[in-house]
């Protein structure tokens, strides 16, 4: 879904009366009103998997850091 209001992709985790909450595959959450977001367009879709690609990417290379660290 895409959040008029935060300009921002996400998925819809729950829905509590007019409120939607979303997340990012950062975990990032938000709450907005359910009638400011829309269904993802194929861009909108091709910027999440973008996104959760780039948060895979940043938690192996913490791993990684981590264990040269250790």
């Amino acid at each position: 879904m895409f959040d008029n209001s935060s300009q921002m992709v996400g998925v819809v985790q729950a829905r509590r009366g007019p409120m939607v909450i979303l997340i990012r595959p950062s975990g990032l959450r938000w709450q907005t009103r359910a009638v400011s977001v829309r269904n993802a367009n194929d861009r909108d879709l091709i910027q999440l998997a973008a996104l959760a690609r780039h948060h895979q990417q940043v938690q192996t290379l913490a791993r990684l850091r981590r264990r040269v660290r250790s």
